[in-house]
């Protein structure tokens, strides 16, 4: 039954690598023709922090914070723009396909049996997730706000203040920690376990 619902989840996840490639691309792509043809129907995801909200809150409520999201497109070739809005989704496309790669060759290893789940090679593969969860994370926050900052002095009228974006970085480093606690506690285990086979 274990082996069976192995056999599923790698699946799944192969499917959902195959997917994200194809994603990856196709944005890839769109970008190429946003440098050198123009953006044809591909908009860059800018946020705007000052949106005009009257009229809209309850007589009992208050807004205070408002974020809107919008979707600007140049006209014509915009090389800088494009290699900005390369900057913005690279790193997070990536660190989503590096992770999914080094998932998907755990699950197929664990197949093999309990032996081969709890190993040191499945050990180094949570290791290796973490830290690219951890560093991929960073690299997506970091890029991702400067480059959205300079796309917003180009692409909109008015200058808007400089926020770092970090929530969703924060919570990829965090899960990229946890999964290195989780290696460390597999390799320790898989140390203990040959011990006490060396012993018997």
């Amino acid at each position: 039954m274990a082996t069976k619902w192995l056999n599923r989840l790698e699946i799944l996840l192969t499917f959902s690598l195959i997917i994200s490639c194809l994603g990856a691309l196709a944005l890839l792509f769109s970008t190429v023709m946003m440098a050198f043809v123009g953006a044809n129907g591909i908009g860059v995801p800018l946020h705007v922090y000052d949106v005009p909200v009257a009229g809209i809150a309850a007589p009992d409520a208050t807004i205070t914070n408002v974020t809107a999201e919008v979707q600007v497109r140049p006209q014509g070739s915009a090389p800088l723009v494009a290699l900005l809005y390369l900057l913005l989704w690279v790193p997070g496309g990536a660190t989503t396909l590096l992770a999914l790669f080094t998932v998907v060759r755990a699950v197929r290893r664990a197949r093999s049996g309990d032996r081969a789940l709890f190993s040191a090679i499945t050990a180094a593969h949570l290791r290796r997730l973490g830290w690219i969860l951890i560093i991929g994370s960073l690299a997506t926050g970091v890029l991702g706000t400067v480059s959205e900052s300079i796309l917003t002095s180009i692409l909109l009228a008015k200058d808007y203040p400089f926020y770092l974006q970090m929530g969703d970085a924060l919570m990829g480093v965090v899960t990229g920690m946890a999964v290195l606690g989780v290696s460390e506690i597999v390799r320790r285990g898989v140390m203990l376990l040959e011990e006490v086979e060396a012993t018997v």
